[in-house]
């Protein structure tokens, strides 16, 4: 399916999001109603398989036709030439496989809220009708906030409908399979509560019950072998809450959980007081059958003939005669015996023991399990060989040797070539490289999705500090693998508060608890008194890290303004000059003159500030406007020379 794709020109492909045994998941957007949506699509190798595409129609069939805020919704079925697809309601999270293994084990309060819910979303299907038979954790998805939702019903079956499993196709995952259903039988709605059971026993342990090496073996395990009590791994988990898990996971159903309801009420109480003193569950001993003594038979005399025995004088004479024909009886019979066992092996035997020609059957796309019973039952013995397929299903046979069609003997070996899946390669460790460096390489090499959760770390940012799927070493199918990493976001950030009115005291204590650098820079103001900060910068509730900067502008109180002084001073006429005038009646007196300069924020001691002619003493007044840190300055010339000369400071008139 190729990214960007539009089906029936409303549901756009965006990305992929995981793979199952027949269908892809993708993250879509329905483009009529604006939302992201799941679009589930079968594989195409499976497009023209009826019974893949019966499996894919009853999954769409089960959940339509369930409502619950649990199980996952359909919203749409479609097909688009060979294409067939399911559109569903996408959860932004992980499965909840992927959340055990990234969290090894839940808490024991977590996993009763998680088995709350499942144990909801399966008694409302059962309400229905409908047993889901593949519960397990990969058909489970949990958003952010820990909600969950059960999905993938391909398997599901109606109550009453034929749900007997044959033993050569056992539905459902291995691992959480009931032990009816592993060997063939009816599968029911304590089938699922089996299946829960497991679910649980995962969650609190980190580990499932039940491994080996092949799925037989692990089925042989679910019937006949009891699991690991779970409490044997976490003596805090209290008895009550393990008691759910036997009970749950007994082999005799009959002894399980009566039903959903059931199971439910008690994962919902299994932290209540009255239950804290609770015994270990056993389940009922099964009644085996006593062994009976049969009395041995004892023999009768039984005459064969009634008649008397005539008694003759000539006894010894008449013994002879009845030995004589004792012997012929016993020699004739032998012989008839050994004519009729010549002639059976004559004609008999050799159509008994002669092996018959039998047909190979066309075994390709069987699973190897379905393969082995076909041929057991064609009294034909099996050899396996695996090899890596890109076209054919893990566990499916590829072809046969002798192939099919071919005629061989009864008893003769046919070697089945069964598929390793695609050929996997084994993952490395990433833990210590860069995420984005990263996911371009891995992507580039075929990856499917390549996901980050952003954690807070000592480490540089963008540094991949956790691996949590796959792990280091892991042997994976790229195009089918989800790849999961934990990535550093840098240290915890700091959320800064506002420093406005803080003294600077203040600010630098706050900086050198929590590793910041603090700068500092001085403003005039009228709203904030000296020593105390105006502004900042970043601004409140702004992140920071450790080792950042905050600069901070601390008031020096109101700003400065000019100030106007006033100098008054008074220059003498100096009267002997005039003297010569009155001496001289033809002169008039010319007066004497004066030059004033001033120095402040207007004017300058180098120009003539005013010029007067005076002819008596004169008596001025100069307004001078100093500005702060400065100083005015008067100077008077009278007739050329130096005759009053003030400096004049900026004095506010503030304390």
């Amino acid at each position: 399916m190729v990214i960007g794709n539009v089906l029936n020109e409303r549901y756009k492909i965006i990305q992929f999001v995981g793979g199952g045994g027949m269908a892809n998941v993708y993250l879509g957007k329905d483009l009529i109603l604006d939302r992201d949506v799941a679009i589930k699509i079968l594989k195409m190798e499976y497009s023209n398989h009826e019974e893949f595409k019966a499996r894919f129609s009853r999954e769409a069939e089960a959940a339509i036709s369930l409502s619950n805020e649990h199980i996952v919704n359909i919203f749409d079925v479609g097909q688009e030439d060979d294409i067939h697809y399911m559109v569903m309601e996408y959860i932004d999270g992980m499965t909840l496989k992927e959340y055990i293994q990234h969290k090894g084990t839940v808490s024991m309060h977590e996993a009763v809220r998680i088995m709350v819910q499942l144990s909801d979303a399966v008694r409302h299907a059962h309400d229905n009708g409908i047993i889901h038979r593949d519960i397990k954790p990969q058909n489970i998805l949990i958003d952010h906030q820990g909600n969950v939702k059960i999905t993938d019903f391909g398997i599901a079956r109606a109550l009453s409908s034929t749900s007997i499993t044959k033993t050569n196709d056992v539905m459902g995952s291995v691992h959480y399979l009931s032990p009816e259903q592993a060997r063939g039988g009816t599968a029911t709605e304590k089938s699922d509560i089996y299946s829960l059971g497991i679910v649980l026993y995962e969650l609190l342990t980190g580990r499932l019950p039940f491994s080996g090496e092949s799925a037989v073996s692990i089925a042989l395990k679910h019937m006949q072998t009891e699991p690991p009590f779970v409490r044997s791994f976490n003596p805090e988990i209290p008895q009550s809450l393990e008691n759910v898990v036997l009970k749950a996971t007994v082999k005799n159903p009959i002894h399980r959980f009566l039903s959903i309801e059931e199971f439910r009420e008690n994962i919902e109480t299994v932290f209540d007081q009255s239950r804290l003193n609770e015994e270990r569950y056993l389940p009922p001993e099964e009644e085996g059958e006593d062994t009976k003594i049969i009395p041995a038979i004892q023999s009768q005399d039984v005459n064969a003939n009634d008649d008397d025995t005539i008694v003759s004088t000539n006894h010894g004479e008449e013994t002879k005669k009845k030995k004589s024909k004792k012997w012929v009886i016993i020699i004739t019979s032998a012989l008839a015996l050994l004519l009729t066992a010549f002639l059976f092996a004559l004609f008999v035997l050799p159509g008994l023991f002669m092996p018959d020609d039998v047909t190979v059957p066309d075994l390709e796309g069987y699973s190897y399990e379905e393969a082995v019973t076909e041929l057991s039952n064609l009294d034909l013995e099996v050899e396996r060989e695996s090899v890596f397929s890109d076209e054919v299903e893990d566990g499916y046979v590829i072809r046969s040797q002798p192939s099919s069609g071919s005629t061989i003997k009864e008893g003769s070996t046919v070697r089945l070539y069964t598929s390793l899946g695609q050929e996997k390669v084994e993952f490395p460790d990433y833990v210590g490289s860069d995420f984005n460096q990263t996911r371009r390489y891995l992507e580039a090499n075929g990856y499917g999705e390549v996901v980050k959760y952003e954690r807070e770390s000592e480490q540089p940012v963008g540094e991949i500090i956790n691996q949590i799927q796959p792990e280091p070493g892991e042997e994976i199918i790229p195009e089918d693998t989800r790849v999961i990493f934990d990535v550093s976001q840098g240290p915890p950030s700091i959320s800064i508060p506002s420093f406005t009115n803080w003294t600077l005291d203040e600010v630098e204590d706050y900086a050198q608890e929590h590793e910041l650098t603090l700068d500092t820079d001085q403003e005039y103001s009228d709203d904030f008194s000296e020593g105390r900060v105006i502004r900042q910068e970043p601004r409140s509730n702004s992140e920071l890290e450790r080792g950042d900067s905050i600069l901070v502008y601390i008031s020096e109180g109101a700003e400065p303004r000019p100030i106007t002084e006033e100098v008054e001073f008074t220059v003498s006429y100096d009267e002997e000059l005039d003297q010569e005038a009155e001496e001289d009646e033809e002169l008039e007196p010319e007066g004497q003159q004066i030059l004033i300069y001033v120095e402040d924020q207007n004017n300058s001691i180098s120009s003539v500030y005013e010029e007067d002619i005076i002819f008596e003493d004169t008596t001025y007044t100069i307004e001078l406007t100093i500005e702060p840190d400065e100083t005015g300055e008067v100077r008077v010339e009278k007739e050329g020379e130096l005759y009053y000369e003030e400096t004049i400071p900026y004095e506010s008139g503030e304390d």
